[in-house]
């Protein structure tokens, strides 16, 4: 019991706006700012509309497509899923895959040996005021020992090998254990080996890069063919990456040892990174473009990323580095470039930066109309030329778009450009609603939904440019999805609310019973609890104030959720509306703005009426309800004088009653 007391006491300790802890409620995306939204289809070519925001890596697979230079099956194997994301890549296996725990299945199935349970592959990093870990033993080592262990376990030297790899694998993570000499001569080749890998896995480079070269002397041993490249490693460990591009030049070029050539190569890539990266880059950028390139695509792009990262500019420069970075920026070269080229990937990043008032839209329109239905292309050249034909011309593409079938992600991105081409309000509720292609919790993940919702653009025409009588409209209409609608009923009757001059008492007291009750319609799925009458233990409860001024909000006022809007945001523009309309709109914002975070403008409400109606039944359980907003609500600097005025006219007037009993303290 004092346990629970303590880790409650613990929690109540620590402020709930912690940033980047949970707790994660699902939010619905309409599209991925990062990646798309199929990614085995985007890898075969079915790219949608193109996002410049996407990580570099889709960038590189649009790019293929946009030249005509489309991924074959094992390319798209190569490239996604995504290959991890490390700084530096890992050197490439040397037999079939394998991991600790392989290794451990097949070490403790030889008879007499005794189990192990787990072998930890990471080392600590060795350095003052510092910690960190790195892969010390790759999974290759693991199913080498495993394949070494098929042709050794029916020696009578079995066990002493299996000892002294135990040894070695011990050095994965701590220690310096080193194997003594094998006394048997059969036993002796792979103890030298085992020796070699022991003084590898324990930071010992120069004498594991010693004994790795006694081996390569040795061809009578079994790991003759190896140690050359396994002698490069260690002067890559070691730092000494020019002698070590030499050794891998030689292993590459050495006629005996085919079977090592790519993981050489591979690691000459690796030391060229290191060595010279704006040349590197460069190599990697042709490389990347080259078709049938399934053997080397996976390792180059990873490589390729990172020097991107970091950042480096390719020397010399290349078409591609130059397309995303032009592309990803927004920059103004892609125009020029597009009319020096004439290809479909600088076409897409000229569009991408045109405005309806350039000298030169003509000219690019006529280029994007030619591009056909079946290119790759097709749908960002066309979200693109919807944004910028004539709004006649662009609704009636949109239409033609939006009655086919493509990726769901793409269709939001053009239902949000044909929204903001509404003629008139229908239109506008016809393509404000759409539907989610995944979810964020603590991560992006899968969505399992049919209905559509509204998005961030549709939400702020809500809740900043409509008046209340379009509220009404909107929810009586069948163009929005049913639980739209219910939602935006439950917001007309609290704007209803604070929008009249004398707010009924009834309804004051039936909004102090329903904390889900909003001042504006959210996007997505709304609030996490979705019964109105129950309180949301994260504050999601009322309504925050405009100004923001929030003392704790249901999510940081960074996320600029509906409930807690700037007051200088305006939302966007809707130029079917009478100017009649948009000024009433403007004079109610700025009503709703000014009633300031819920349990205040409830407090203030709630001890008027008290003071002018002290015998009305209600007024205890309405006193206590305020107290209680102002405890789950979302508050401000106000509040707590709210708070401290009803619950000192709820223990003055109502001492007895069973609510002033149920309000024992009140909360700033």
């Amino acid at each position: 019991m004092a346990l629970r007391i303590l880790i409650v006491l613990l929690i109540l300790a620590v402020p709930l706006e912690l940033p980047g802890c949970g707790p994660f409620f699902p939010e619905a995306l309409f599209h991925l700012p990062g990646r798309p939204e199929a990614l085995q289809d985007f890898a075969r070519g079915q790219l949608g509309v193109i996002l410049p925001s996407y990580e570099r890596l889709y960038q590189v697979i649009a790019y293929r497509y946009l030249s005509g230079v489309a991924l074959n099956g094992e390319e798209q194997k190569a490239v996604l899923p995504a290959p991890p994301k490390a700084a530096l890549p890992s050197p490439p296996s040397v037999d079939t895959p394998g991991t600790p725990n392989d290794w451990l299945a097949a070490r403790n199935q030889v008879p007499g040996v005794t189990p192990l349970k787990e072998i930890d592959a990471y080392r600590q990093v060795k350095k003052d005021g510092y910690f960190d870990t790195y892969l010390n033993c790759n999974d290759d080592a693991f199913s080498t020992a495993a394949s070494t262990l098929k042709r050794v376990r029916t020696k009578p030297f079995a066990a002493d090998w299996i000892a002294a790899q135990d040894m070695v694998f011990r050095n994965c993570s701590q220690g310096a254990n080193v194997p003594q000499p094998a006394s048997d001569p059969q036993l002796r080749p792979d103890r030298d080996y085992q020796i070699a890998s022991a003084k590898f896995y324990s930071e010992q480079y120069d004498a594991a890069h010693h004994d790795f070269q006694t081996i390569a002397g040795d061809a009578s041993s079994p790991w003759h063919e190896i140690a050359p490249y396994l002698a490069a490693r260690c002067s890559i460990r070691a730092g000494k990456l020019d002698q070590a591009a030499g050794e891998l030049r030689h292993v590459a070029a050495d006629s005996a040892r085919p079977r090592w050539h790519a993981p050489a190569n591979g690691l000459l890539g690796y030391v060229g990174m290191r060595l010279h990266p704006a040349e590197r880059m460069h190599e990697l950028a042709l490389a990347l473009v080259r078709p049938d390139s399934q053997a080397t695509i996976g390792q180059d792009l990873i490589d390729y990323r990172t020097l991107f990262d970091r950042p480096v500019t390719p020397t010399p420069d290349d078409d591609l580095s130059e397309w995303i970075r032009s592309f990803q920026s927004g920059g103004h070269g892609g125009l020029e470039k597009w009319r020096s080229s004439h290809t479909l990937a600088w076409l897409v990043a000229a569009l991408q930066v045109s405005t309806r008032n350039d000298d030169n839209l003509a000219e690019l329109l006529t280029a994007a109309s030619a591009v056909k239905a079946d290119s790759p292309g097709y749908l960002t050249v066309s979200y693109h030329r919807i944004r910028l034909m004539p709004e006649d011309e662009g609704r009636a593409l949109a239409d033609r778009l939006l009655a086919g079938k493509f990726p769901i992600a793409s269709q939001n991105q053009i239902r949000a450009q044909r929204m903001g081409m509404a003629r008139d309000f229908n239109d506008f509720l016809r393509y404000a609603p759409r539907r989610p292609v995944a979810e964020m919790t603590d991560e992006v993940g899968p969505v399992d939904t049919k209905e559509n919702y509204l998005d961030v653009d549709s939400r702020d025409i809500f809740n900043l440019n409509l008046p209340l009588a379009y509220w009404k409209q909107a929810q009586a209409s069948s163009l929005l999805p049913d639980h739209v609608r219910r939602e935006l009923g439950r917001v007309i009757f609290v704007r209803t609310l604070l929008l009249s001059d004398k707010p009924a008492f009834d309804q004051i007291f039936t909004l102090l019973h329903s904390p889900g009750m909003q001042l504006y319609v959210d996007s997505g799925y709304g609030r996490n609890t979705k019964e109105v009458a129950e309180i949301d233990d994260f504050r999601d409860n009322w309504w925050c104030s405009a100004a923001r001024a929030c003392v704790v909000c249901a999510v940081p006022p960074s996320d600029a959720p509906p409930h807690v809007l700037p007051p200088e945001h305006q939302g966007p523009v809707l130029p079917f509306l009478p100017p009649a309309d948009v000024q009433k709109a403007a004079e109610e914002t700025a009503k709703l703005r000014a009633a300031g975070a819920a349990p205040d403008w409830l407090s203030a409400q709630t001890v008027a009426f008290a003071q002018q109606h002290p015998q009305d039944p209600r007024v205890p359980e309405a006193l206590y309800l305020v107290v209680r907003a102002s405890r789950y609500g979302c508050t401000d600097e106000k509040t707590g004088d709210f708070s401290k005025r009803a619950f000192d006219l709820l223990h003055r007037s109502y001492p007895n009653s069973e609510w002033a009993k149920k309000t024992p303290y009140w909360y700033k």
